[in-house]
């Protein structure tokens, strides 16, 4: 895992190394091992380096070809180089003994078409010094970030935004369209940023850059048919043998490997893979909250039990927030997941023992973890009702009183309320994000509002390549193109490497993922068949508890030691900052969730997000 950056200049002015050097100074945090550029006349390559495989200086990087031709830069690993190196590249004399230098290898010699092959998780940039053209590419599921911005003469691109904006051609601009769907979605859907000129290469991609322009091609596709044929028993055997390849190809580091246990059965069920593949010492880390419903701490410590692990536990509270928010301070994107705070939090604790950790993600989105899939259940069964009336049943539904602990009956009603009445992927949308349509238009000030009925538009268009799919894999296409790749991965790379740490997600090995999206929905519905699997091997108790999110607390803290803090942040606007949220908007927020008349965190964090996004704009 490391940082990657590059200038290209396509008319022959020659790359100034120091931008490149400051450009890749800003990630430092993604490889503090080591750090090198590359520059040739008007192409400068730049890595920061996070040493997993082939520790020596051999396996640094920029790395060039054997003819000189081609240099790469890589952020990522793949899991398979040892087998992709025997099968197609005997007789080679390789200076090291990283996935790298393979993977150079096989691009040079095979092209893209190798990307089929390779099983991991990988942003990588390769120059063709000959043909004056650069390759991107993403893996399957965008586990690895690539963001780029180009005029007719510059292209850059970069692990992280916030190495882009330091060359003096980018602008801090935002991207009006884009801020208004992060306030529909609590995240920018791809390929937006939320920065203006400023483009993110969509997951499964690769992109061909040259003078004439860059060409974007999808290389690897979801896909739920054609549905395999197969009885729950042989469904069960054959994703029991997945998932221990799944984990098996995790394991392979020449530093030590850790697990973050929550104590449900995502994580835990990778822990138990774990175990079985290797004999040393496992290192696992949770982290937990005083607020009773919102802690996992007892169910983290009795995975942990029971797989033997050396449990590593923090505590998370005001006090952390506090600490952690300056980190969200300098986040480059704007994202409205304020998991992302404890998820810093378990990252630093795991970083301080191990490089690399296993995690549960990607097990909800497949196999319908999630609350919105048993709500679809129940909207499925209901006859399509008016909107006017799923309207008017949400209304009613204020009436009931407001709890602010976890995922509690009255959050559940309101929440599935707002979704009657509308198609699927809006339904689902309103289910997900923090504001419907008519939320908006009393949100926004009058240039937004225009823009909000274009956004809300485009919920349906994303999600209608998943059409002509039955409920249940039309729902879980949306969620991993959506949610999963622009919320989910990205929360998880940034915290991670906020402190130099790896992190790996058995369950997208993609194929685990492929056999999963092609079984028949009775067989995943519920993650019917992962819990059929781990039966008898980890404790019913862990098995049969209800899925619980990484939480905080946080409509108790808005309530009441965060709420003069988030009100100031919120209602005062710094020198040259956009207006994008009606003052009295905001104001009606605050004081219905200090009262009590309403749940407004979903709401209140998003616009928090945006806000400590937006000082970056006026920095």
């Amino acid at each position: 895992m490391c940082g990657i950056v590059g200038i290209i200049n396509w008319y022959g002015q020659p790359v100034d190394a120091d931008v490149l050097r400051q450009m890749s100074s800003k990630i430092r945090h993604r490889g503090p091992d080591d750090n090198k550029i590359w520059v040739k006349g008007a192409a400068g390559l730049g890595h920061q380096r996070l040493a997993i495989i082939d520790l020596t200086a051999a396996g640094a990087q920029p790395m060039v070809s054997e003819d000189g031709r081609y240099q790469i830069v890589f952020n990522g690993e793949i899991y398979n180089y040892r087998e992709l190196r025997e099968k197609y590249c005997r007789g080679q004399v390789f200076r090291s003994a990283s996935d790298t230098e393979v993977l150079l290898s096989l691009l040079t010699r095979r092209g893209t078409e190798i990307l089929q092959e390779v099983k991991g998780m990988f942003a990588l940039a390769l120059w063709d010094n000959t043909m004056q053209q650069l390759l991107l590419a993403r893996d399957p599921f965008g586990k690895k970030p690539l963001y780029y911005w180009q005029n007719k003469r510059v292209f850059l691109f970069a692990s992280e935004i916030k190495a882009l904006i330091e060359h003096p051609l980018v602008k801090r601009a935002a991207d009006k369209r884009a801020l208004v769907r992060y306030l529909i979605y609590e995240y920018v859907p791809e390929p937006a940023t939320g920065w203006q000129d400023i483009k993110q290469l969509p997951m499964g991609c690769w992109g061909e850059v040259n003078a004439q322009g860059m060409r974007i091609k999808q290389w690897w596709r979801l896909s739920f048919l054609p549905k395999k044929s197969m009885t729950e028993d042989e469904a069960a055997e054959e994703f029991d043998h997945l998932m221990m390849q799944a984990v098996k190809r995790r394991l392979v580091a020449d530093v030590p490997v850790g697990l973050l246990l929550s104590g449900g059965i995502d994580s835990t069920a990778v822990g138990w893979y774990m175990r079985m593949i290797q004999g040393t010492e496992l290192h696992s880390f949770s982290i937990g909250f005083i607020e009773n419903t919102f802690n996992e701490a007892g169910y983290a410590q009795q995975a942990a039990s029971v797989l033997g692990t050396k449990h590593n536990h923090r505590e998370f509270g005001i006090k952390e927030f506090k600490r952690y928010l300056a980190h969200l301070s300098d986040m480059d994107i704007p994202l409205g997941d304020s998991s992302l705070l404890p998820t810093w939090a378990v990252s630093e604790l795991a970083s301080q023992q191990v490089k690399v950790v296993l995690d549960g993600d990607g097990s909800d989105e497949l196999l319908g973890g999630y609350g919105v899939f048993e709500a679809a259940v129940w909207a499925e069964r209901l006859p399509k009702l008016p909107k006017v009336l799923g309207n008017f049943a949400s209304i009613l539904s204020r009436q009931l009183p407001t709890s602010y602990e976890y995922f509690t009956i009255d959050f559940k009603i309101k929440s599935f309320l707002r979704g009657i009445g509308l198609e699927r992927a809006a339904r689902q949308q309103a289910w997900l994000g923090s504001f419907n349509s008519s939320e908006l238009r009393s949100l926004l000030t009058d240039e937004y509002v225009v823009l909000s009925e274009e956004a809300w538009s485009q919920v349906s268009e994303r999600a209608h390549i998943f059409s002509d799919l039955n409920w249940f894999d039309g729902m879980s296409g949306q969620i991993i193109a959506d949610y999963m790749q622009n919320d989910i991965l990205v929360k998880l790379d940034r915290a991670a490497m906020t402190f130099g740490l790896e992190a790996r997600t058995p369950f997208l090995d993609v194929d685990l993922a492929e056999f999963i999206m092609r079984l028949p929905m009775e067989h995943k519905q519920g993650k019917r068949l992962l819990k059929r699997v781990m039966r008898g091997r980890i404790p019913d108790s862990i098995i049969d508890r209800r899925k619980q999110g990484f939480a905080m607390p946080l409509g108790h803290w808005l309530r009441g030691e965060l709420y003069g803090w988030a009100s100031d942040l919120l209602i005062k606007s710094e020198p040259g900052e956009q207006e994008i949220i009606k003052t009295e908007a905001v104001m009606k927020l605050l004081a219905e969730h200090r009262s009590g008349r309403a749940d407004n965190r979903k709401k209140l964090w998003t616009l928090i997000a945006l806000k400590m996004w937006q000082k970056q704009l006026v920095r």
